[in-house]
């Protein structure tokens, strides 16, 4: 015969175990749920094609350009196994400030930058920041020094050696995507004025996404609800026994 009360502890094991279940599925649910919910809305902070941009930084020099030496980054943590994929993206939106005044912005490589920008007068920071945090990039230039004389003999436009360039009277966009490793070598960008005249007014920001961000929402999201769902099921279950 049965023992009863080997049934009874049998049914018992089992409640116990539905009760855990339906607690962790609900936790791990609302968990989900809620960071994905948090996520959808820092992305609505962003602008339409999902970078999170900087404030301004504005530069007003009176040499003939603006120069900033842009470090190669290298991640570690729970990236690094992902070794020189492209896992985040970068942008730097420059625009006039002098109404009217055509503005060139080159992005190169600084063994072929150096020995234009050792032509003529430039300004740069000596020691800078630039923080690619998801939701929060930031441009920090405590101070920045003016180096050389003179400017440079033909406009920027007509030299060869830049990676990317834009010329514009309002607003215009450089991007680039890193490869997080040292081994990438220092960029640079350069900002005049596209006649290369001394003077240059204008607004720098950083752009900076993550792009599994963009899409983690519409994971988190449903799986948060399917989980919840589960762990209902499995409290509702748990009665019938």
């Amino acid at each position: 015969m049965t023992n009863p009360s080997m049934v009874q502890k049998g049914g018992h094991r089992k409640k116990v175990a539905f009760i855990v279940a339906a607690v962790l599925l609900s936790a791990f649910g609302l968990i989900a749920l809620v960071g994905g919910a948090y996520v959808l809305y820092l992305n609505n902070g962003t602008d339409s094609e999902g970078y999170a941009i900087s404030q301004p930084y504005q530069v007003q020099t009176s040499s003939s350009a603006f120069a900033l030496w842009v470090a190669p980054m290298h991640i570690t943590g729970v990236f690094s196994w992902l070794g020189n994929t492209n896992i985040a993206a970068t942008k730097w939106v420059v625009s006039t400030s002098n109404s009217g005044q055509e503005v060139f912005v080159g992005w190169a490589k600084a063994s072929d930058v150096d020995s234009y920008l050792g032509g003529f007068s430039y300004e740069s920071p000596q020691a800078w920041q630039w923080h690619t945090i998801p939701y929060a990039p930031e441009i920090n230039i405590p101070s920045t020094t003016t180096y050389n004389q003179g400017s440079p003999a033909v406009p920027p436009a007509q030299e060869r050696f830049w990676t990317k360039t834009a010329t514009t009277t309002n607003s215009t966009t450089i991007y680039w995507e890193p490869t997080w490793n040292t081994s990438e070598g220092m960029n640079v960008l350069v900002v005049m004025n596209g006649n290369g005249s001394s003077g240059v007014h204008a607004n720098i920001q950083l752009g900076f996404k993550v792009p599994i961000l963009g899409w983690l929402p519409y994971l988190l999201i449903p799986l948060g609800i399917v989980l919840l769902a589960l762990g209902l099921l499995l409290v509702k279950k748990r009665k019938k026994l």
